[in-house]
Parts: structure tokens; C-alpha cells; sequence
């Protein structure tokens, strides 16, 4: 809900009194003569009254500097209200360079005991590994005639720039979920050493369907993550679940419900102690639904910020071919060509912090 004061208060945990208030920022009136050509601020079709009349513009060289702005101003209002989950739990960094490479933290060990008079021992930090994420060009090129505009009655000219910047953004969604899933990204096992899970040999991916006692071993898995070689834990805290829209239902079932209710005899022994709270309740933070991350049961478990990276070289851009308005297409067949280009990298960069199952098998309660 919102205050007269301006702020939103959002309820954590309405049976245990949290809350969290989150300041409201007062909106800002835009200035109609920054927006570019043809809509105003309130989103009406207009046309450059410096200029000339649509039609007239149509068959001038001023037309390709007017469409190029609008297709412009569509194309990243179209990027930024197209919804994408991974700014919520990979880690997004800025890059100039062709590839990042990450190398792995391998803790010291513990701090030593230091007698009086004695010297301090020198510790010996090695680097574990390291992950290389490359960056890539990706793009596409739009053509428009001037008889596409001319003739348009339904305004597809128009969804031309919501189509492009449509695409970009939800070619970063798949490209990150894409590195999810790979199970090539997943290598760490308690038989070498990385945690003390026994089920399926400790391994952080595992064909495990979606349950209580699955979960389980999912966070003991990340819980007891540690340093191959000084065996220190890392510490994990596993605070972010993704699952595919089929298993969104079984998610907010299993943890966000504050009880959970007997459904066998009276002789049927609880799973989990007597009473009737549900341990599970709020043990995950945050809760990622994503039809690119699946369309089955798979699920993830992971802690947000640490082991996925996206690294955006550029912004994207929607640039029109030839260096003015008269460019040669426009000139020589009344023809625009658009391109759109997006420059960015995605990947795992410390597997350590995740857990993927490829479930394709419905959830189950147990």
C-alpha cells in the first residue's frame, strides 16, 4: 500500500509483523519538446510541426531522420518494458574487453593462533581455476519502403521498433538461461571433496523432481559448498529458486504457506516433527518464474549476485543505414534499412553457488 507520505509498504510476513518501507519517488514531468517525433508524452501519434504534414514528410528527405527517431524511441521503450527476470540474480557488470575471465576465491583456510613474541605465518592463497565468459555481437536489419509507410493502415511500420526491441531483451533473458541450464556448467561432487551431501554423490546437478525432500538436498548441497583444497565452507546462502511455469504452482504451495495440514490417518507419522508450521515457509527469498528457463520441471536453486554474470559491452542501438537522411537506399528505391545490435556476454561464472535439476517429472509431496 502507499502512504500520504510517499512511501510503499510491502508485507514480508504478515503473521510475523515484517515489513519493509521502500521511499516512493514523486514523477517527473517530461518535456514534450525532448521526446522524439511522433508521440507526445501522454503516447499520441504526432507529427514535427517544425517540419511539414506526414504525408508531405513521406516523399522528403526529412522522412528518414523522422522515422529513424520514432522507430528509436519505440524500440527502447519496447526493451525496457519487456519483463526479464536475470537483473534479479546474475550479477551485471559493465565489460570492455572481448572476454572477461573470473578466477575462483579459494579461502586461506583459518586464521592461526599467534603466540606472544612469534611471528605471523604467511598464508598461502592459490587461485582455484578460473571461468572465461565471452562477449558477442548479436543484431539483426529491418527494411522499410516508403510505400510500407505510405499505405500503412494498421500501424505495422510502427511495431517494427517494439519488434527489435522485443527481440534484444528477450535474447539476454534466454542467452543467461541458456547458461543455467547447461548442465556442462555443473562439475562439483562430494566424492571430490566440494561438500558433504551424500544423495546422488553431493553433485550440484542432478535429475532430482521438485519436493521437500529434494529441496533439502539441494541446500545442503549449496550449505556445505567448500574449498577443494583447504576444505573451508564458503558459506552459500541459497536465497533464490527459478522454476518453469509449470512448477510455479508447487513453489508457492511448498513455501509460501505458513502451515501445513495433516492429510493422512492419525496413525501416519509427519515427515517433519508434529506440529503443523511449515519449516519450508519463506526459506526462499525470491521465487524467478521464466518460460526460457524451461518447459518442464526443472528448477534451480542459487544465491543471487554470485555465481551468474552478464556483462553488457553497449547499449543497444537502432542505427539507419548511411551516414545522413539522403542516404543511397532511401535516394535510389525509397528504401530504410534499420539494424539493431545488442553487445553483451552471459554465462556461469562460479558453479559453486548454484544447483540445477532437469526434472521432467511432476512435483511431489512427501
Amino acid at each position: 500500500m502507499t502512504t500520504s507520505t510517499g512511501k510503499i509498504i510491502r508485507v514480508l510476513d504478515a503473521d510475523r509483523g515484517k515489513f519493509a518501507v521502500q521511499e516512493q519517488a514523486a514523477p517527473v514531468a517530461l518535456d514534450e519538446k525532448l521526446i522524439p517525433y511522433p508521440r507526445d508524452q501522454r503516447g499520441r501519434i504526432t507529427v514535427d510541426p517544425e517540419n511539414m504534414a506526414l504525408t508531405e514528410a513521406m516523399t522528403t528527405s526529412t522522412f528518414p531522420d523522422l522515422l529513424r527517431q520514432g522507430l528509436q524511441f519505440d524500440a527502447w521503450t519496447s526493451y525496457n518494458e519487456t519483463p526479464a527476470t536475470y537483473p534479479a540474480f546474475a550479477r551485471v557488470v559493465e565489460s570492455s574487453k572481448q572476454q572477461e575471465e573470473y578466477l575462483l576465491d579459494s579461502p586461506a583456510g583459518l586464521l592461526p593462533i599467534v603466540h606472544e613474541g612469534e611471528p605471523y605465518p604467511e598464508a598461502q592463497v592459490t587461485l582455484e581455476g578460473g571461468k572465461i565468459i565471452r562477449n558477442y555481437k548479436r543484431g539483426m536489419i529491418m527494411s522499410v519502403t516508403v510505400e510500407m509507410q505510405k499505405f500503412d493502415q494498421v500501424g505495422k511500420v510502427r511495431e517494427l521498433g517494439d519488434l527489435m526491441g522485443r527481440a534484444a531483451r528477450l535474447g539476454e533473458e534466454q542467452d543467461v538461461m541458456t547458461a543455467i541450464t547447461d548442465t556442462n556448467n555443473y562439475t562439483r561432487t562430494s566424492t571430490a571433496g566440494d561438500n558433504d551431501e551424500t544423495v546422488g554423490n553431493g553433485a550440484n546437478t542432478q535429475n532430482l523432481t521438485f519436493s521437500p525432500a529434494n529441496l533439502i538436498v539441494a541446500f545442503n548441497i549449496l550449505r556445505t559448498m567448500k574449498d577443494r583444497k583447504t576444505g573451508v565452507y564458503l558459506n552459500v546462502m541459497p536465497n533464490t529458486l527459478i522454476v518453469t511455469p509449470k512448477l510455479w504452482w508447487a513453489a508457492q504451495q511448498l513455501i509460501q504457506s505458513p502451515e501445513s495440514m495433516r492429510v493422512g490417518g492419525n496413525t501416519t507419522n509427519e515427515v517433519y516433527g508434529t506440529g503443523t508450521t511449515n519449516s519450508f515457509f519463506n526459506v526462499i527469498s525470491t521465487i524467478i518464474v521464466s518460460p526460457q528457463f524451461g518447459n518442464g520441471y526443472q528448477w534451480a536453486l542459487l544465491e543471487a549476485g554470485r555465481g551468474v554474470v552478464f556483462q553488457r559491452v553497449e547499449p543497444v542501438q537502432v542505427l539507419l543505414e548511411g551516414e545522413n537522411a539522403a542516404s543511397k537506399g532511401y535516394f535510389e528505391r525509397d528504401l530504410l534499412r534499420y539494424r539493431v545490435r545488442n553487445w553483451y556476454g552471459a554465462g556461469v561464472k562460479d558453479e559453486r553457488f548454484l544447483f540445477y535439476s532437469s526434472s521432467q517429472t511432476m512435483p511431489a509431496v512427501n
